[in-house]
């Protein structure tokens, strides 16, 4: 995920959170919400999924599996993915797996 489409204020979060749709995945959950700025996605990984390591890890993993689908991400929207525990024991295919399916679930992934 380049560093553009990133979703940084707590605001934004707070936005996201309240107004916006979700859609599961066994492993994750997606809220999205209508966007003026373009494409926005932001990562949510609590401690409820491990120590800082495997945080870490979880959260590089989401965005190499972002970077790879996102060309065909629906733009118009601010994304938050919020992870499960049960995420952090999972290979890189099978969370690419996850992420593509919360967003084709959602609707918001172009074919």
């Amino acid at each position: 995920m380049q560093r553009q489409y990133r979703l940084k204020r707590r605001a934004a979060f707070a936005y996201v959170y309240r107004k916006g749709e979700r859609s599961s995945a066994h492993n994750l959950l997606l809220l999205s919400a209508r966007s003026r700025e373009g494409l926005k996605i932001g990562l949510s990984v609590s401690k409820k999924v491990g120590n800082a390591v495997a945080r870490n890890r979880v959260k590089r993993l989401l965005r190499e599996a972002v970077h790879v689908i996102e060309d065909r991400i629906d733009r118009g929207f601010m994304y938050v993915i919020v992870a499960r525990p049960s995420i952090a024991g999972l290979p890189y295919s099978k969370v690419c797996d996850e992420v593509a399916g919360a967003f084709a679930k959602a609707g918001k992934l172009k074919c």
